[in-house]
């Protein structure tokens, strides 16, 4: 349970540090809005994590 836990923490950090480059990185974020599956190919997440910058990102844009 403790790794299962770690690994959500690690991956909720991980998001967090995409979320907040593409907010202060204008190139990234176009990059991030353009071709995702690429970008997020780079980070070791899983795809639930994927989804959720995805979503993240459309909902910014909208």
């Amino acid at each position: 349970m403790r790794n299962y836990l770690n690994s959500k923490n690690m991956e909720a950090e991980i998001i967090s540090e995409i979320l907040l480059k593409a907010a202060s990185e204008p190139e990234f974020r176009k990059r991030l809005i353009k071709n995702p599956e690429k970008i997020l190919e780079c980070y070791s997440i899983s795809k639930e994590a994927k989804f959720i910058v995805q979503k993240s990102i459309k909902d910014l844009i909208q």
